[in-house]
């Protein structure tokens, strides 16, 4: 369990950053390097919103008794996560970085709903 939670908060550090680079394959380097413009200060930003979503599925986990429930919030949190940053653009609008704090708050309900699931399936 101990490394089932250690994966999840390394991968839900780097996801937004990993979930832009099939993204800069088609839509070129600036897709990806725009979560860079901000220097360190935005990255740090970014990941620390991301403390939303990781943190949540973290909680989820401390009801489980069976590491194999773990899977299903980190797969709901992570996939609606990991969708949101492949597909938002910065460049769209001067709001559209709004989306970078909405991102993990919007999760939360998904990492709920993921968190039954797993209760569900642990039964």
């Amino acid at each position: 369990m101990k490394t089932a939670r250690i994966l999840i908060v390394v991968i839900g550090i780097l996801l937004p950053f990993l979930a832009r680079i099939p993204g800069a394959l088609i839509k070129g380097k600036s897709w990806f390097t725009c979560y860079f413009d901000g220097g360190l200060g935005g990255t740090a930003f970014i990941s620390g919103l991301q403390a939303l979503c990781w943190g949540s599925i973290l909680l989820a986990t401390l009801s489980y008794k069976q590491t194999n429930a773990v899977w299903f919030p980190a797969v709901f949190g992570f996939a609606f996560v990991g969708l949101s940053h492949a597909f938002l653009n910065l460049s769209s609008s001067s709001t559209a970085a709004i989306g970078l704090v909405a991102i993990p708050l919007l999760s939360l309900p998904v990492v709920l709903v993921g968190w039954l699931i797993g209760l569900w399936y642990q039964r």
